[in-house]
């Protein structure tokens, strides 16, 4: 079930998103909630990053050692 909601956009993005929208023969609606479920998995997966940064720091890790740390993981699997 959807719920009914108001955004607010600026004209210009919602021309381009009308344009688009008819462009693909989508709805607004269809067109303005793939761009949000995008927009918010992006934003998880950058949260998901920060963490992994993070907690790879915080062990003693530089991101230059991620690939050397995952072919051995993945040796140790064989």
């Amino acid at each position: 079930m959807a719920t009914q909601n108001n955004v607010h956009l600026p004209d210009d993005l919602f021309v381009e998103l009308q344009t688009k929208a008819q462009a693909e023969g989508k709805s607004v609606d269809q067109l303005a909630e793939e761009a949000l479920r995008r927009g918010l998995e992006d934003r998880a997966w950058q949260e998901l990053l920060a963490y992994g940064r993070e907690r790879g720091r915080a062990a003693g890790y530089a991101e230059e050692d991620a690939p050397h740390i995952v072919r051995e993981y993945r040796a140790r699997r064989r």
